[in-house]
């Protein structure tokens, strides 16, 4: 695993956490480092497959 993937993978549990602990998007992208809360959106849509709003609440 190249260490972009790893870092993104740590980013991604991360943000998962943030999330479920009440926190925003826009709180988790900041708190990530990514410019805008879209920029976040779309790099966890692309990984996850579901936008960080809906990812919590899904039954899977």
């Amino acid at each position: 695993m190249s260490f972009v993937i790893w870092r993104q993978q740590v980013l991604l549990s991360e943000a998962v956490a943030l999330l479920a602990s009440g926190k925003t998007v826009k709180e988790v992208a900041t708190t990530l480092g990514y410019q805008s809360p879209s920029a976040f959106t779309a790099m966890f849509r692309q990984n996850l497959g579901k936008a960080p709003e809906s990812y919590l609440h899904s039954p899977e």
